[in-house]
């Protein structure tokens, strides 16, 4: 049996072909996974579907949206939704198949449905709450009690937000002149990196946790689509479960987002927190001079109620320590003899005991004396051998010395007729250190001569 192949060119043209005649635009649903869009306006993606069970990638494929179209849907989806058209998003699109015989299967989108993607993040919203719930954290934020004194600020923020600034300005500049301490925690605040970026910062400032009386979320306004973070399930979950009171300001004035749900308090900007945290601050300022005026009232009525008991109680004491002072006058004056004698009998027999220790020391130290005396005789006897024994037995190694530098003194070697040859200056110990027609130095015991080599 004769096989005659094809080509993977020419099976690749009738795949083309095939595909062409037989599949026409249509409408699908899927999950945008990647998104890029190049300098000439071309967006082009990888479409995913998801089982509903075990969230396994089921089905994929490579997309366009060439510029010409992107044109239009971009700005129509973002309009309608509030969402960028980005990674992550469920769609429903309309496309149309094409196979290219280098390129493989392709999909060309033409068209969306903005409204598909709204229900499907509501209804992704709805399950992360949901799932919130069923952990048990939704409130466990809210129900933490509010500091009576909120100063010590941990801030979650990027550092070069405007939000931020303001926030600071505005609690560095307040009015009143409170003064409230703030530590940034700097974390990316829109994006891919956001969510880990903000749980990382969460995980640092729990390690302060004894410190900080309240955590602050962050950032200037934006699109909807840069919020996306904070309805993240993970976000949310550290937030909802936080040991110390989270507020927000997220700067979204519509919608509530899922960390704003389960947050101690959510508050629209940064300056609206800014201003939340100093009206705290002069509640309790206004608590503390009330109750200042109510101790002031209290003392000021106990005072007044016992002001005339404390006037008799006063005279009673001055009458009671005048006659105490008479009665007791003559037996202090009693007194004052008879320690007057005594402490002249403890005297005299201080000053006798004083004269018989004197007495005694002088015997001590008279004996003590004239045994160290002895004593001291005895060393010095015995150090003046011992040094005269140094001496002599140093003279002996000083001669041995001085008679071994003489046999080693040049001299002494030259004397006995050995002689030392010099050429430019340096010590000869080879012939072939010099050369011939060169000059050289000899050195004797007495006197030098000067040489000329006329062969080697």
């Amino acid at each position: 049996m004769k096989i005659t192949p094809v080509s993977l060119l020419e099976l690749n043209q009738q795949i083309k072909k095939a595909v062409k005649e037989n599949i026409e635009s249509c409408w699908i649903t899927a999950e945008i996974s990647e998104l890029k869009v190049n300098y000439s306006g071309h967006c082009y993606l990888e479409l995913i579907q998801k089982d509903e069970t075990s969230d396994q990638v089921v089905a994929k494929s490579r997309a366009t949206i060439w510029s010409s179209h992107f044109r239009m849907i971009k700005p129509y989806f973002e309009s309608t939704t509030g969402q960028e058209i980005a990674a992550g998003l469920a769609v429903m699109i309309k496309v149309s198949a094409e196979f290219h015989e280098l390129y493989g299967m392709s999909l060309n989108i033409i068209d969306i449905e903005p409204t598909y993607t709204v229900g499907e993040l509501v209804i992704r919203r709805q399950k992360i709450i949901e799932k919130l719930t069923e952990d048990g954290v939704v409130g466990m934020n809210k129900d933490l009690e509010f500091p009576y004194l909120c100063q010590k600020i941990a801030v979650i923020s990027s550092a070069t937000a405007a939000g931020y600034e303001d926030f600071t300005d505005q609690l560095e500049n307040n009015p009143t002149g409170y003064k409230l301490y703030t530590k940034l925690f700097p974390a990316v605040m829109q994006g891919n990196d956001a969510e880990d970026s903000i749980i990382k910062a969460l995980e640092r400032i729990y390690e302060y946790e004894g410190f900080f009386d309240a955590v602050v979320i962050i950032r200037g306004g934006g699109s909807k689509s840069d919020l996306g973070c904070f309805d993240n399930y993970r976000v949310a979950y550290h937030v909802a479960q936080f040991p110390i009171p989270v507020i927000t300001g997220i700067g979204h004035e519509q919608d509530d987002s899922v960390t704003d749900l389960v947050a101690y308090i959510r508050l629209k900007t940064p300056t609206a927190v800014a201003a939340f945290l100093i009206d705290k601050m002069s509640e309790l300022d206004g608590e503390l001079q009330s109750l200042q005026e109510q101790i002031f009232q209290i003392s000021s009525s106990i005072i007044d109620k016992h002001k005339d008991s404390i006037h008799h109680k006063a005279k009673d004491l001055q009458l009671f320590v005048s006659r105490f002072s008479s009665a007791e006058g003559s037996v202090l004056l009693s007194s004052q003899h008879r320690l007057a004698t005594i402490s002249q009998g403890v005297l005299f027999r201080l000053q006798m005991e004083t004269g018989r220790t004197e007495t005694l020391i002088a015997q001590k130290a008279k004996s003590v004396l004239i045994k160290d005396k002895s004593e001291l005789q005895y060393i010095s006897s015995l150090l003046k051998k011992t040094i005269h024994n140094q001496i002599s037995t140093g003279k002996i190694v000083i001669e041995v010395y001085d008679r071994q530098i003489r046999q080693l003194d040049p001299l002494t070697l030259l004397k006995k007729g050995y002689s030392i040859t010099k050429s430019r200056g340096l010590v000869m110990t080879k012939s072939i250190d010099v050369e011939e027609g060169e000059l050289i130095e000899t050195i004797l015991y007495e006197g030098k001569l000067i040489s000329q080599i006329k062969k080697l």
